[in-house]
């Protein structure tokens, strides 16, 4: 890398990183607010959501990096045009091809820290976020393990295999006690819904009853559940896309398969996951034609002004189009390519454009 590369890449990087801490203190506000309906309930109080929001902001960044990267990469390269720098490096002969390479080395730095951080680092802060909030909620009642969550209800201990949906509870184990902590039945449920009236019924379950000097075994279809969860427990103590490293979900997705379950929700974060890199890298590269392209006559506040905009359009579209394809029944493949692809299009048009 020659002394205008690094250069180049010192600005660009300058500007990611404030327009990075701008929209990560957007998004801390943001969390906070969304933690007040539950602050108050048990031990979960704004302690507890401080430490919450702020353990969930590395995976938000995350989220929100290729639009940071394209609004950084812009402002970077429009510091220098403003300056006439970039007038002096096509003077001294520099082409627009080797700025957008210098632009590239820069995504390729990027990319390669931000897929570490994302395989490493981010879903353990998102599991210790999601453990202590449910600890808090359930005042110390709850433990997640690796084979799953732990629950005391009263005089029961339950175990939960897994929770794909707020509905439906898979491989449960319930301990009953009585008040002297004596072992009165053990039921092993392969699976449990709650239907539409709200009540949870229990599916294949095999309970073992203990009475005085004896046992006795029944298998039972269907029954009534009567133990009721707390909802909000059961929404942070199942496992969640953002708590997994890509290999988790591949492993997930596979284990999934035969076992007829909606997995849609974790097969979207995968392939979104898979394009993540090539967006940060499309929307870098995007920010080249707003420069040098039709825009390049502009003012810097007006290029800034429709690269947010186009930034903005990519993480809402990001965001909301894999709802929209779940409710439409779309590929979730469809739902995580299309709006890179959309907007790599776009930046392949406007390069053409660029002269």
């Amino acid at each position: 890398m020659n002394l205008l590369d690094r250069y180049i890449a010192k600005t660009i990087l300058a500007a990611m990183g404030l327009v990075t801490l701008m929209l990560a203190g957007l998004q801390v506000f943001i969390l906070f607010v969304n933690q007040l309906d539950t602050i108050g309930k048990a031990n979960y109080g704004i302690g507890q959501a401080t430490v919450f929001v702020l353990l969930q902001i590395p995976y938000q960044i995350y989220l929100f990096f290729p639009m940071a990267s394209l609004l950084g990469c812009l402002i970077g390269l429009g510091v220098l045009a403003n300056n006439r720098e970039l007038v002096i490096m096509r003077a001294s002969g520099m082409s627009i091809w080797q700025i957008t390479l210098a632009v590239f080395k820069v995504a390729m730095f990027l990319i390669v820290l931000l897929t570490f951080t994302g395989e490493t680092l981010i879903p353990k802060l998102s599991h210790m976020a999601n453990d202590q909030k449910m600890q808090a909620l359930s005042a110390g009642q709850s433990l997640r393990t690796a084979k799953g969550i732990w629950i005391r209800h009263q005089n029961d201990f339950i175990s939960i295999g897994s929770i794909p949906s707020e509905n439906t509870l898979l491989n449960v184990y319930q301990f009953h006690f009585d008040d002297k902590h004596e072992l009165r039945f053990a039921r092993q449920m392969a699976r449990i819904e709650k239907n539409n009236l709200g009540v949870w019924q229990a599916y294949d379950v095999a309970e073992t009853l203990l009475h005085q000097g004896k046992t006795e075994a029944k298998s039972i279809q269907k029954m009534p559940w009567d133990v009721s969860l707390n909802p909000s427990i059961l929404s942070v103590a199942s496992s969640e896309p953002d708590e997994m490293t890509l290999k988790d979900l591949h492993n997930y997705l596979h284990a999934q398969s035969g076992n007829h379950q909606n997995v849609q929700h974790f097969q979207l974060a995968y392939y979104q996951r898979m394009i993540q890199p090539l967006s940060t890298m499309v929307m870098m590269l995007l920010a080249i034609p707003f420069i040098f392209g039709p825009l390049r006559s502009s003012t810097i506040g007006y290029k800034i002004l429709v690269g947010a905009t186009v930034g903005f359009s990519f993480h809402i579209l990001n965001r909301f189009f894999g709802p929209v394809s779940q409710v439409f029944q779309l590929p979730p493949e469809i739902a995580a390519f299309g709006p890179t692809l959309l907007f790599a299009l776009l930046g392949i048009y406007l390069m053409r454009r660029v002269h």
